[in-house]
């Protein structure tokens, strides 16, 4: 049995676990959190790698790699070149291209994967209308590397109209939209003595000039003289589609191949996985390009990492889609699991959402007015439910707060939720390192990596590490309190109050009579949180 101790404002949380509890084969077992780490230059990050190491990070992801558009200010969502990731006379916000390698090399021998934000619905703020302070035009400086702002019978290029609307064809924030359905099939990293090479600039505009012919761009194609897989595609019933890698030892071996503007993403994000080393993507506003583009991306990268797992067996790129919505049935049909390790000639996919029905609830439910704060509203709200009935951690990416969307007032409780809650869960940390007068991203956990913010966040990540094992159990829900056990390893204690009252509750558990749990997050020592200890 346990019981709960509820907190005058400040955790409103108790864990009480098991030392050296063991976990029975097929249950349940929570992998790391992931570090959402954002405001840093990559040799900063790289130089705290032994702090996300320690804390027990899984994964690192950070924001878009290419050349933004707005400058080397910028986040990164407006994107002007996906494959300019800076170079030491240009560098982008957060480094260079050989400073993200080594970065992504020192996250594998930190037993970390890699991801990163990949914007695939829109690139810059700059259109056909676009003039820099000398009236030179965004057009005739080859507009965006890889894309056509306009053609001759298409008015609109590989874009949508200026005035689209919708979700699907209209500019997100005022970022030009692509139009993934064009198929103007040319060389869009362009490489000299090729007819078919994309329009290149004859003006440069803003400082920069795009799509003037290089032999550098043969490193951005795969190479057609190594072996391929091929594969049979269920999504779009094409079988026999060979798919050739790319040439990491002599990447200049690269063959310049014929595309569309998708088949130009979808290279991108190949190169990515097998030039740069990264092991998967937060897929950047999914709800608003077409679903097809989604099976295309799966394609793309499945079979890609170069890097197999322990037992040699393939490492499949992880995924999972930003979409902004609270309907579980839409949400449903943004993950795709179906990958057959069996029959590795059949396309698969490996991709999640977020799940902001969860982020919602908590939100609105974890407010500094207690008043208002209901468990019931919580408790089966996350996609994870959805699919199967269970909180089994079989899908959903569960976050508490985002570069875009701040957290709940009792932050704390739920980041206790979800790092204690089986399946994928983020920590978001703002590292300030660009100054804090930036509205934009949000704030995140200063405490994400222990240090002069405290630990109560790297205190959550080592307990979900060491005792995030064992099958949900829901064991008591009240309006203004919560438990769940994570059978025979923890018990999650919550409370949504905000004022000094005490509660006590006498619940059932899987642990055998007499066995005594140790309170792990220190809340039950402090006169705050327990005033009859």
């Amino acid at each position: 049995m346990g019981s709960i101790f509820e907190a005058g404002g400040h955790w409103c949380a108790v864990v009480l676990g098991l030392l050296g509890a063991s976990i029975a084969r097929g249950q349940d077992v929570s992998s790391p959190a992931i570090l959402q780490y954002f405001e840093s230059r990559y040799g900063t990050i790289e130089n705290r790698m032994p702090d996300v190491f320690n804390a027990g990070y899984g994964a690192v992801y950070t924001p878009p790699p290419g050349r933004a558009d707005q400058g080397n200010f910028s986040v990164g969502y407006d994107q002007y070149d996906r494959f300019d990731l800076g170079q030491p006379s240009n560098p982008t916000l957060y480094g260079t291209e050989t400073g993200l390698k080594k970065l992504v090399d020192v996250t594998h021998k930190a037993a970390s994967n890699y991801f990163v934000d990949y914007v695939m619905n829109h690139n810059g703020f700059s259109d056909q209308s676009s003039q820099d302070g000398a009236g030179h035009s965004f057009y005739d400086a080859g507009g965006y590397p890889g894309f056509n702002l306009t053609l001759p019978n298409a008015v609109d290029g590989d874009f949508h109209s200026s005035f689209a609307t919708g979700d699907l064809n209209g500019r997100l924030a005022g970022l030009i939209d692509i139009d993934h359905s064009t198929n103007f099939q040319m060389i869009r990293s362009p490489v000299p003595g090729f007819a078919n090479n994309i329009r290149a600039g004859t003006q440069s505009a803003f400082g920069r000039i795009a799509n003037v012919p290089d032999e550098n761009n043969r490193r951005f194609y795969p190479d057609q003289s190594l072996a391929p897989i091929k594969v049979f595609d269920p999504k779009t019933g094409e079988s026999n589609i060979t798919i050739y890698p790319f040439n990491t030892a002599n990447p200049l071996a690269g063959d310049p191949v014929p595309e569309n503007a998708l088949g130009y993403l979808m290279r991108n994000a190949q190169w990515l996985v097998q030039s740069i080393g990264v092991d998967g993507f937060r897929l950047d506003a999914a709800k608003h390009f077409e679903p097809f583009v989604l099976n295309y991306f799966d394609r793309a990268v499945y079979r890609s990492s170069l890097r197999p797992l322990l037992d040699g067996s393939t490492r499949q790129v992880f995924s999972f889609s930003e979409v902004f919505d609270g309907d579980l049935n839409y949400l449903q049909t943004f993950v795709r699991k179906d990958i057959d390790r069996a029959n590795p000639g059949v396309v698969g996919g490996n991709r999640d959402t977020l799940d902001f029905p969860l982020y919602f609830a908590l939100h609105d439910n974890l407010t500094a007015n207690g008043l208002n704060n209901n468990w019931f509203n919580v408790r089966n709200a996350s996609l994870d439910v959805h699919d199967d009935g269970a909180h089994n951690g079989s899908q959903g990416v569960m976050f508490v707060q985002s570069h875009d969307s701040e957290g709940p007032a009792l932050s704390n409780v739920a980041y206790a939720y979800t790092l204690m809650h089986p399946g994928n869960a983020i920590v978001y940390f703002n590292a300030k390192e660009f100054g804090n007068g930036r509205n934009f991203p949000k704030d995140g956990r200063g405490d994400a990596l222990g240090g002069v913010y405290g630990d109560a966040i790297t205190m959550l990540v080592d307990l979900r590490n060491r005792y995030g094992r064992g099958n949900y159990r829901e064991r008591f829900v009240e309006k203004e309190l919560l438990a769940y056990e994570r059978s025979g390893s923890a018990v999650v204690l919550l409370s949504n109050r905000t004022d000094a009252g005490f509660d006590s509750r006498t619940i059932a558990t899987d642990f055998a009579p007499g066995t005594r749990l140790i309170e792990l997050t220190g809340n039950a020592a402090s006169a705050n949180a327990d005033p009859h200890p």
